[in-house]
């Protein structure tokens, strides 16, 4: 098994609840964290017992989904390319709304559609030095490979960064992220 360059939509992150945390101010970390991993407004913050979880809302995903999908596809795809791009928006246009759909990544039946997760540590600037565990779960909407990189998240950043430029008309956008997933 290799690892490979993903681009897709980060659906949900959580956030580890460190023992590091403690006596710290919790609205100032996460604050942080929800600066450096784009967990915006379209986000929702639930507090678990060991974890802090977020969540993109329904109401996004219902609205911007499909559309956003589209026109990632149509900028990322060549006409020359042979991918399952076309047969990925067709299935989700068939199906009756977005849990569907999200189910849908779980199937793993397309290269340009299935469910990808990610993990890594955030370093935190403050007194004393700290690092964060940050999960994600994902929907892989482009996969590359098979790819090997040392300190390569500057430049996932500014690929992220880039994309979101792109599709800043879909609130969505602000869920794009690029990792290496495998």
């Amino acid at each position: 098994m290799g690892q490979y360059l993903a681009v897709g939509l980060r659906l949900k992150a959580t956030v580890s609840k460190e023992k590091q945390l403690e006596g710290k101010s919790i609205e100032e970390i996460l604050g942080k964290v929800e600066d450096k991993y784009n967990l915006s407004e379209i986000y929702e913050r639930r507090e678990e017992e060991t974890y802090y979880e977020y969540s993109i809302k329904k109401e996004v995903l219902d609205k911007e989904l499909v559309p956003l999908i589209e026109k990632f596809y149509a900028l990322r795809y060549t006409k020359d390319e042979r991918t399952d791009a076309t047969n990925v928006i067709g299935a989700l246009k068939a199906l009756p709304d977005t849990s569907a759909r999200l189910e849908l990544l779980n199937d793993r039946r397309f290269q340009t559609y299935q469910a990808g997760d990610d993990m890594e540590y955030f370093h935190l600037d403050i007194f004393p030095p700290m690092k964060i565990r940050v999960c994600s779960c994902n929907a892989i909407l482009s996969i590359d490979g098979k790819i090997a990189m040392e300190c390569y998240g500057r430049v996932f950043d500014f690929f992220s960064r880039c994309i979101a430029v792109q599709l800043q008309e879909f609130a969505l956008s602000k869920a794009l992220t690029v990792w290496i997933d495998g």
